[in-house]
């Protein structure tokens, strides 16, 4: 950015800053913020999004535009990672790049780095990463060959890094957030052959021993996950029930609209429906799912991170579909979505409330 460029840019950042301390609005702190990244200040666009998002916690724009500076400035550091490990690879530049990718839910590129480094040395360390590559998946779909996937990436770390606690404790965790606990059991006895006399381990396995009567194994564990879409301690009864009633409130409500066809919220392989009936309700809830299934699986593959919004337009109107981590919410309209009926959309994903009861379809 040359003088001149920089000193008109420092003249609207001033005036931004005038506006915002007149009138704190989600619209001036996200304008300070688009500001600051235009001046190539990563980190003063990063500090306004967070005091915005402090003062408004739910303000979907300056969230999304927070995420979009965290990641520019995780591109710059890619960038320097792949420029170093062109000049001189070695295992802490490729840890670094590949972990920098798994957290930021980059799969499909974070797969490609660690395939180009297995190719290059065999670091064990890559077998770890791999695994947890694979558990990513699992836990964002929480699908039977996502899972079956994790259990033979976490067994092929283990065996590559025998002395390492990592492998085992992700396995055991895997494990314990199935509901698999004779295979946890197991698992955290393997750990306390690593680290004999661990006291949070040999905890960990009393309880766990003591949860094994009558417990289903790994398989059916796992099945039961893919149904309910439910990992064990997702979340209480109890907060699940208050959830789905919130959400069955707001479905009623949008489905009461004129222009609305149907309004659903998915969690797992279930479905709520609102609008639709019948064979019409479950056709519309398949669609859906697999819409949103297809949405998810294109952004692993081409490394675009988590889907935060899905939108289809067409002469049948507006399909919006916004998922969560572990569910998601939809409305069919016959025109255009709406700024209060996107809002409502999006506050439906993350809720994570049961599906069971009324207008829920398997």
């Amino acid at each position: 950015m040359n003088f001149l460029t920089r000193l008109l840019f420092s003249g609207r950042v001033r005036r931004a800053r005038r506006a915002l301390a007149a009138e704190p609005t989600p619209r001036n702190y996200l304008l300070l913020a688009q500001l600051y990244s235009q001046a190539d200040r990563a980190l003063d666009a990063q500090r306004v999004c967070v005091e915005g998002l402090a003062a408004f916690p739910e303000n979907i724009q300056l969230s999304r535009y927070h995420q979009r500076t965290k990641r520019a400035e995780r591109e710059v550091r890619l960038g320097e990672l792949r420029r170093e490990l062109a000049l001189a690879p070695r295992a802490q530049l490729w840890r670094e790049l590949c972990e920098i990718l798994i957290e930021s839910d980059e799969l499909a590129r974070a797969e490609e780095e660690l395939s180009r480094w297995l190719a290059r040395d065999q670091n064990p360390e890559a077998r770890y990463l791999i695994a947890r590559v694979a558990l990513a998946r699992f836990y964002a779909d929480r699908g039977r060959t996502q899972g079956r996937a994790a259990l033979t990436a976490l067994d092929e770390a283990i065996q590559h890094l025998p002395r390492d606690l990592r492998p085992l404790r992700a396995k055991l965790d895997f494990m314990c957030r199935l509901g698999a606990w004779q295979e946890a059991r197991d698992c955290a006895a393997l750990c306390l052959t690593v680290e004999p006399g661990t006291l949070e381990l040999e905890g960990r396995y009393r309880t766990l021993s003591a949860r094994c009567e009558g417990a289903p194994n790994f398989e059916r564990a796992l099945h039961e996950v893919e149904r309910s879409g439910r990992l064990s301690g997702d979340g209480s009864g109890e907060e699940a029930r208050a959830s789905a009633g919130s959400v069955q409130s707001l479905l009623r409500e949008l489905a009461a609209q004129p222009d609305v066809q149907a309004v659903l919220y998915v969690r797992g392989a279930t479905a709520l429906v609102q609008g639709p009936k019948g064979a019409t309700a479950e056709r519309t809830a398949r669609s859906v799912q697999s819409i949103l299934g297809g949405s998810r699986s294109a952004a692993r593959r081409l490394g675009l991170g988590q889907v935060f919004q899905v939108q289809l337009e067409g002469a049948f109107g507006t399909l919006s579909i916004a998922p969560g981590e572990q569910d998601a919410g939809a409305i069919l309209c016959s025109g255009p979505l709406g700024r209060a009926r996107e809002e409502a959309l999006l506050g439906m994903a993350g809720l994570n409330a049961a599906t069971a009861g009324e207008g829920a379809l398997p």
